[in-house]
């Protein structure tokens, strides 16, 4: 077949370029139609977090918690812009996330595994007890790594469970939450509900 038989299209590489790109504009008009995809130019944090419905998410899970679980009316100016259930040594733990006032962020896990099993089961870095202190009259336990990429772990343990903090808050941040926690009531639990609820 000679170069005059062949289709137009496939006669050099500006035409498969042209043929790329026409390609990338059909697939960017179709993406773009869906109206699935935004785009903010600027930096990240120019917006507003976006609020999770943490106490309904914790309510759920108390039902099913062997141990308290606790949910803290958020502190002035914090957003709570995460709830999940994850794992400490395997078991389910509850795990909510704030951002602070400040634009700092710190995660709170609950557990009813017993303290040692806790700090070693909620990731894989261990950490050595750094220090004690007391926030609302409990006794918090900070545990530290000496790998720069592993934050702190401040530690409740009020006997029933065991409350997880770690992030990227500052010492005041930490202590306000732990004391907002520490004081909430522990939610309802499915033997608490009422019956045909």
């Amino acid at each position: 077949m000679s170069a005059a038989e062949k289709p137009r299209i496939f006669q050099d590489g500006r035409d498969m370029f042209l043929s790329l790109a026409l390609i990338v504009v059909l697939m960017v008009v179709s993406v773009g139609a869906t109206g699935l995809c935004t785009y903010e130019p600027g930096a990240p944090e120019g917006g507003p977090v976006r609020e999770v419905d943490a106490h309904t998410f914790m309510d759920l899970e108390a039902r099913s918690a062997t141990f308290p679980v606790r949910m803290p009316e958020n502190p002035d100016g914090w957003v709570t812009n995460s709830a999940r259930r994850g794992q400490v040594n395997r078991t389910p733990a509850p795990i909510v996330g704030w951002v602070t006032a400040d634009r700092g962020y710190i995660q709170f896990t609950q557990t009813g595994e017993l303290l040692d099993d806790a700090v070693r089961g909620i990731d894989p870095h261990p950490r050595e007890l750094d220090r004690t202190l007391r926030v609302a009259g409990h006794e918090v336990q900070v545990y530290h790594s000496d790998e720069s990429d592993v934050r702190d772990l401040w530690v409740v343990d009020t006997g029933d469970s065991r409350l997880l903090f770690s992030g990227a808050g500052r010492d005041e941040e930490f202590e306000t939450i732990i004391t907002a926690v520490v004081e909430s009531a522990p939610l309802p639990t499915a033997s608490a509900q009422p019956q045909g609820q």
